[in-house]
């Protein structure tokens, strides 16, 4: 008789929710094409693009729309040059701030935490 083996790889926890007080939700969004291919990261602050309703990282260096954040981006996307791309984000939830990317390095998640608050995510620290 045929043995059966199965193989798990297991499940790791990267930190990223910070609880379950706050049920997380997802919606998929579009982010807008970039100057040159970039991978974006499980965790990246979004905004949304005035002109266009489409998503870009958020960078309060600007003043397109994209300096305010309004979503987490779910999974690894990698974003290119000629399309835009249809992503997974998380919409509400309990996020821990370590673990949130922004664009800028002094533009960390804590700067961005009241606007966040308004649209139901919400930051804390995980330790």
């Amino acid at each position: 008789m045929a043995e059966l083996v199965s193989t798990m790889t297991g499940v790791t926890y990267d930190e990223l929710i910070g609880g379950t007080a706050i049920t997380p939700m997802t919606a998929n969004v579009t982010i807008a094409k970039l100057a040159a291919e970039t991978m974006l990261k499980r965790g990246t602050l979004l905004g949304v693009l005035t002109a266009s309703g489409k998503y870009a990282i958020v960078d309060s260096t600007v003043s397109t729309g994209e300096q305010v954040a309004s979503v987490v981006l779910a999974r690894d996307v990698v974003v290119g040059t000629a399309d835009d791309v249809v992503a997974t984000v998380y919409t509400r939830g309990l996020f821990n701030r370590s673990k949130l990317i922004v664009k800028q390095s002094a533009d960390n998640a804590t700067k961005h935490e009241a606007e966040l608050r308004s649209v139901g995510i919400y930051l804390t620290d995980v330790h």
